[in-house]
């Protein structure tokens, strides 16, 4: 397994032909942002980088959660006991990463993995790399307003990690095999379908919340994390703050599956646990209680036209903490705590609305594409008219456009028209960093005096800042 330590794991080197993607500025091996507390403030180990992805996995790959199908799609009588089981499957794991961190900087469990170009921070993209502490990045900010039925008084930003298991970084693999950490050197190969993950593909994304017990009540007892990372306030990341080493609390773990069994019409289910401080076990991590779980975007059901008609493609566990409900999506899609589906003081229709539900989880990711050499952003993540900007101008609820986010469609299907496109199998985390190459690659090939470069990025900057609150 590959354990990278320091932020640069070779030095940089810029070759002298453009017929390769070299890049003097930023590597694509970089373990983290580059900011490391001193150990005045932190002694515990740091995050560790495993980028040594498969070639191959064991046949048949095991998805013991198929046995709740009993060979049929997933249904909302069948969905509780199938996130239980997909929790489970990870549990020996993740039990040590969710609630013994030192220990899982320690001794990182094999057969999870990180992706590329992450670690670094890109400020022309808007990316701030991963932090030394733990790998997170740094997430959205909600007001204090949006939780306050359940005792939030700080506005709150989660920091997020993520990781792979051995049949999804088989994906990886394949989109990052002609990288090389000798040279830095590291283009991405897409067209051949390299992006789609296979079957039994485990994607987990645990997010911690900056506010303490006292701060939000709901957190107490929770998991908790350090991280090193600059405040922030309503408006984002404060540049000219120096970093601090701050106690996270871990409140939202995602499991993501391949699994076209459970839903033929998208390929993937999308689970979401919350923390419930007040459910029973042992630790933080038997307390992660099921949220809901989405297996596609129910397109037949029109929530802005019937908002009583029933959600046949969307489970919400009806025992599951209040304020984790708060911010589910359109029609009650699901949406985890963190996720911004519910777009605030936005305008429809030429006029204002404090509170909209424009998203979903599936509705997010089913976006993402990449078109090779562009830096655009093809399908935004919301249902807003372009150009995006403050405030977002959406589309009518339940209109043909608005509809557009909320229909079924194969990973290898992308929402845009553009010619060229290659969908990334609903992973937002990879079209992210795709737009850190592509910032990269433009710079070395393309004539822009660093004026006209910085103003060609400012627009994605703009659509990840309306994305982030």
């Amino acid at each position: 397994m590959m354990l990278i330590w320091s932020k640069r794991a070779v030095p940089l080197m810029l070759m002298a032909s453009l017929s390769v993607t070299a890049l003097a500025d930023v590597n694509p091996f970089a373990v983290n942002d580059g900011l490391i507390p001193d150990a005045s403030a932190y002694q515990g180990p740091l995050f560790r980088f495993n980028y040594d992805y498969p070639s191959a996995v064991p046949e048949p790959v095991d998805m013991p959660w198929r046995q709740v199908l009993q060979g049929e799609p997933l249904s909302k009588a069948k969905a509780h006991d199938y996130v239980l089981t997909l929790k489970q499957f990870v549990e020996d794991p993740m039990r040590i990463f969710v609630t013994q961190p030192q220990v899982w900087n320690q001794h990182p469990q094999t057969g999870w993995y990180s992706m590329l170009w992450a670690g670094e921070a890109i400020p022309v993209t808007g990316w701030e790399g991963r932090d030394a502490i733990y790998g997170t990045y740094t997430g959205q900010i909600q007001a204090a307003s949006v939780y306050a039925e359940s005792g939030l008084t700080v506005d709150v930003r989660n920091h997020a990690a993520i990781y792979y298991n051995e049949t999804a970084a088989l994906a990886l693999g394949r989109v990052w095999q002609d990288c090389d950490a000798a040279t830095s050197v590291c283009e991405p190969s897409l067209a051949s379908g390299e992006a789609q993950f296979p079957e039994g593909s485990v994607i987990i994304k645990a997010a911690a919340a900056t506010a303490t017990p006292e701060e939000w009540p709901v957190l107490e007892g929770a998991a908790t994390w350090q991280i090193y990372r600059r405040p922030f306030n309503a408006q984002g990341t404060i540049p000219d703050q120096p970093p601090v080493v701050t106690d996270v609390r871990v409140a939202i773990f995602d499991i993501i599956v391949k699994d076209s069994v459970a839903a033929p019409e998208t390929g993937w289910v999308f689970s979401t646990l919350v923390y419930d401080k007040d459910a029973e076990g042992e630790d933080a991590w038997d307390r992660m209680v099921p949220l809901g779980a989405m297996w596609g975007l129910d397109p037949d059901v029109n929530s802005a036209l019937h908002p009583q008609q029933p959600l046949q493609q969307t489970y919400i566990n009806p025992d599951a903490p209040a304020y984790a409900t708060v911010t589910l999506g359109y029609g009650g899609r699901l949406s985890g705590p963190f996720d911004i589906a519910v777009k605030h003081n936005v305008l429809v229709d030429g006029l204002p609305v404090e509170s909209l539900r424009s998203s979903s989880c599936m509705s997010c990711h089913g976006t993402v594409a990449y078109l090779p050499g562009s830096d655009r952003m093809l399908t935004y993540f919301y249902p807003a008219k372009p150009p995006i900007s403050s405030p977002l101008n959406m589309y009518t609820p339940g209109s043909t456009e608005w509809n557009a986010w909320f229909t079924n469609r194969w990973g290898d299907q992308p929402q845009t028209d553009e010619a060229g496109a290659i969908a990334l199998d609903y992973s937002t985390f990879l079209e992210m960093v795709l737009m850190n190459f592509a910032s990269q690659q433009q710079k070395l090939q393309a004539d822009f005096d660093p004026e006209t470069y910085d103003a060609f990025w400012e627009k994605r900057r703009q659509r990840i800042h309306a994305f982030r609150h």
